[in-house]
């Protein structure tokens, strides 16, 4: 099993009280969140000024001005090892589909258990 503590995430979501949770749920798993963006543009804006870029982005699909798909696939163009996990309540099979024909790693429902957050990054970190 990896060691978590070494895994960065970056969470963007439009809604700031919900990436204040996720981060400090992700923090109490030993995950260490480097990025938190409210959209697409904001994220794609951010990573080239930092350091070390995120191993993971943990990524909301419906946001205002750059959505989860548009940001997938843009950053699987310019940073394409870091790993993208939608993070979603969108429950559709054809929101599934277009995530993993455009190499999405992972598919989360916002409603996910701890234990899944947890088993999902771990599962994505292996892949």
């Amino acid at each position: 099993m990896e060691n978590v503590q070494s895994v960065t995430i970056a969470i963007v979501d439009d809604h700031m009280m919900l990436r204040q949770a996720i981060h400090l749920r992700l923090s109490l798993l030993g995950y260490k969140v480097v990025l938190e963006a409210e959209n697409g543009k904001d994220l794609l804006d951010r990573l080239p000024e930092m350091n070390t870029e995120p191993d993971i982005c943990l990524l909301d699909i419906n946001m205002p001005v750059m959505n989860g798909f548009e940001t997938a696939i843009e950053l699987k163009k310019r940073w394409p090892y870091i790993k993208v996990v939608f993070f979603t309540m969108h429950n559709s099979k054809a929101y599934v589909v277009k995530a993993y024909q455009i190499g999405v790693h992972g598919f989360l429902l916002k409603d996910a258990s701890t234990e899944e957050l947890k088993q999902a990054l771990s599962d994505v970190m292996k892949s």
